[in-house]
């Protein structure tokens, strides 16, 4: 973990900002034992718990904040009714900027970001990512930003309402590991595989021991499926890669300057979490799925590359005609579809996509946002070391 001295002392005279930190300690606790989403809900309330800590250490007052109730599901509404109430119990002390920060963001960001996450001035609002949000603080007219941000539905959607406010918008998304959220448990078998990497943060101690001693309910630990052979094709100048989703331009930049593959994108629905309003989602592989069967697409797929990266999420939400989360197949089958287990599966479409994926003969690797933003780079990494 990098060193936080001296970071603070640039502004001694600033007040703490008060971050409020989603703790996901009901869904640990609901979550049946030795389920995927009972490892994956364990391992990110070990990383806010680790995120508290180090925001804490750089100056800023946290406040636990539990999860935003699925019903009603505005979030908007809900945080802001929250922090209002929060702000009214400080008892006087000054507080000039506030933040949130989503359950498993920045995790992987080193101090000097972090500080960079804790400083907006008055009038900004810095976020990790603008078009899709998981973490941003914002400072001045603090009553200002809170009405405006209760008309926002979405955390995703916090930066640019924000800036439609008149708050003016710096993004961390330069910032490596800035975009990775850890939501599943694929997600915790990337952050794993990053803490092999070099020049790549180290979590503390609880997170790390979790990450070496979870298992599965397939009875696998947290590891990536078809790495090595994902890796070999990203090293092969005779091979192609197939990645689909909401694959953000960088992603893509560092797809075709740090592998020695060919690279084959469909780019869909990025920021649909974000823009809840817009039509709704889709995608071009869902009216193959649904006419011809899981199986005819996943050789449609092998004919066009040696290896595949799919973000299933796009699919869920194009079928369910949703962004929703509520509307997908549920979290244990989306879960158990990242780690090619189609026997936990009972929504059709779903287990037999897995089922096909896993039997194809190229490598798939299925996952949503992080598997196809910063998890492409951890996999990228990964490839040249023979991790």
């Amino acid at each position: 973990m990098g060193s936080s001295a001296g970071l603070r002392s640039v502004v001694p005279e600033r007040p703490a900002p008060l971050v409020f930190v989603v703790d996901p300690a009901s869904a640990a606790a609901d979550a049946p034992f030795g389920s995927y989403a009972a490892v994956g809900a364990t391992g990110i309330r070990l990383l806010a718990a680790e995120l508290s800590q180090r925001l804490a250490a750089l100056g800023a007052a946290v406040e636990r904040l539990e999860p935003a109730p699925l019903a009603p599901p505005h979030w908007g509404r809900w945080f802001t009714s929250v922090a209002r109430r929060v702000l009214a119990e400080t008892g006087g002390r000054p507080v000039d900027a506030i933040g949130y920060v989503s359950a498993g963001s920045l995790a992987l960001v080193d101090d000097v970001t972090l500080d960079a996450f804790l400083s907006p001035r008055a009038g900004e609002a810095v976020a990790n990512n603008r078009f899709s949000a998981d973490a941003f603080s914002v400072a001045g007219d603090l009553d200002r930003a809170l009405t405006q941000l209760a008309e926002c539905p979405t955390d995703n959607a916090a930066a640019r309402s924000l800036e439609g406010g008149g708050f003016a918008v710096r993004e961390l998304s330069d910032r490596p590991w800035s975009r990775f959220d850890v939501d599943t448990p694929l997600d915790l078998a990337l952050l794993r595989l990053a803490g092999r990497l070099p020049e790549v943060r180290r979590t503390a101690r609880p997170v790390a021991s979790f990450l070496e001693m979870a298992q599965l309910p397939n009875g696998q630990g947290l590891e990536v499926p078809n790495l090595a052979q994902l890796g070999a094709v990203m090293r092969d100048r005779s091979g192609e890669l197939v990645v689909a989703g909401r694959v953000p331009a960088a992603a893509l930049s560092l797809l075709e300057t740090e592998t020695a593959c060919r690279v084959r994108a469909f780019v869909e629905e990025r920021g649909m979490r974000s823009a809840r309003q817009a039509a709704r989602p889709r995608s071009v592989f869902v009216r193959a799925l649904q006419r011809d069967g899981a199986a005819v697409l996943v050789a449609e797929l092998e004919t066009l590359g040696n290896a595949v990266i799919l973000d299933t999420r796009v699919l869920m939400a194009s079928i369910a005609g949703s962004a929703e989360i509520a509307d997908w197949p549920p979290a244990e089958e989306r879960f158990a579809s990242d780690f090619g287990d189609h026997r936990s599966i009972r929504t059709t479409w779903l287990a037999e996509l897995t089922a096909a994926a896993a039997t194809s003969s190229v490598p798939m690797l299925l996952g949503g946002h992080a598997l196809v933003s910063d998890g492409l780079r951890i996999l990228c990494a990964a490839s040249w070391l023979g991790r």
